[in-house]
């Protein structure tokens, strides 16, 4: 992959506000929390047609009403498109599309504001206080190659940081927010589909500001220290998704979650993962053919979408 230009040995220009990273931070968790660790993971135990290129596309049918689910990556490049026809023609046929948030211009303000808000501190405090030594010198380390100052972060608390370096670093190699098959589909069904939202702004932003001060550090803290890989990491996330490759899905993006946050993995993963199976079960008890695009992540793996649709009798089929 060409990686984008930037001068040798730094990372691109960081972002100057944190509204200019809203698109991404719903990703930071898989970022931060392990992305860049390798390890095994299990497949998918779900059906796909033999012998055939499958996509990360998955069909779920009951006797009213069918729904499409699409993992999404939420940052990638323009050689990701375009996307197979098998998905085109299932977002074509349905007539409502499934985002986890609302992708408009107007709820993406509202989510740079309100990131901004929860990943600031209040006055007189600031990240240098939170932080043991260890961990910032890394970011100072971090910020001096980028040819930022500390005091441009100093105030923002240690997920939004690692938002905004993580994305800063994802830029350089060409991988961009606006890219996302998420933000694809929500330009595409603009005025022509209806769109629904699994989860509000608020939701979302409470996943993170909810975290303790420790996890946060030991988070910032593995983003900083494999930082520098993760540039080849999301481009074999990327051939994995192509290829609808479940497995790799999983070992890159979320087993190490699963393995070395279990408390954070049951938060971010496992009990929304529930909450939108439950969903999906709902569309599937009406009539009608529904475009759900989530997370790569939340379809695979044990207590995955895909895994809860199951263990209530239904049968995803991969296309």
């Amino acid at each position: 992959m060409r990686r984008v230009p930037c001068e040798e040995g730094k990372v691109a220009k960081l972002p100057t506000s944190p509204n200019q990273t809203n698109p991404l931070w719903r990703a930071f968790a898989c970022i931060a929390s392990g992305l860049l660790l390798a390890c095994l993971a299990s497949a998918v135990s779900a059906q796909s047609p033999p012998g055939e290129t499958r996509t990360f596309l998955w069909t779920v049918l009951s006797p009213t009403a069918t729904v499409h689910l699409l993992g999404s990556v939420h940052v990638a490049t323009r050689d990701l498109y375009p996307l197979d026809p098998r998905i085109e023609s299932a977002f074509q046929r349905a007539h409502t599309l499934v985002l986890e948030t609302s992708l408009d211009p107007a709820s993406q303000v509202q989510a740079g504001q309100k990131m901004a808000s929860a990943g600031t501190y209040p006055a007189g405090d600031s990240i240098d206080l939170h932080l043991d030594r260890e961990v910032l010198e890394l970011l100072q380390q971090r910020l001096k190659r980028s040819g930022a100052s500390f005091d441009q972060m100093r105030a923002y608390r240690p997920w939004l940081v690692g938002v905004i370096l993580s994305l800063a670093e994802m830029q350089r190699w060409g991988y961009h927010p606006g890219l996302g098959i998420d933000t694809y589909f929500a330009r595409k069904a603009q005025d022509r589909k209806r769109i629904v939202a699994l989860e509000t702004l608020d939701e979302q932003v409470a996943l993170f500001s909810g975290m303790s001060d420790t996890v946060q550090e030991s988070m910032l803290k593995e983003a900083l220290t494999k930082m520098d890989e993760l540039g080849e990491l999301m481009k074999k996330a990327q051939s994995a998704w192509r290829t609808g490759d479940a497995k790799a899905i999983d070992a890159l993006m979320v087993a190490p979650m699963r393995r070395d946050y279990p408390e954070v993995f049951q938060r971010l993963f496992v009990a929304r993962n529930r909450r939108m199976a439950s969903a999906v079960d709902g569309y599937l008890r009406t009539t009608g053919e529904y475009f759900v695009v989530v997370g790569s992540g939340h379809l695979i793996g044990p207590e995955g979408i895909l895994d809860l649709l199951q263990a209530k009798g239904y049968v995803p089929v991969q296309q």
